[in-house]
């Protein structure tokens, strides 16, 4: 749920993969992963997505 919730906000906003990856310092790959649900997330690229596209970590984390 949580690829899910960051896939919603990033296409609301209107911002590309390749945007979010590069604004938050991580690969394409490794982005597009997270919005699958196939990988974890260290804290600080939690952190990073929640300030990237303006949504809380409670909101993530629902």
């Amino acid at each position: 749920m949580v690829g899910k919730r960051i896939r919603r906000q990033r296409i609301i906003m209107g911002l590309t993969q390749e945007e979010v990856a590069e604004k938050i310092e991580r690969s394409y790959k490794y982005y597009q992963d997270i919005e699958r649900g196939t990988c974890g997330m260290s804290i600080n690229t939690i952190l990073s997505i929640a300030e990237c596209l303006h949504i809380s970590i409670d909101y993530l984390n629902e």
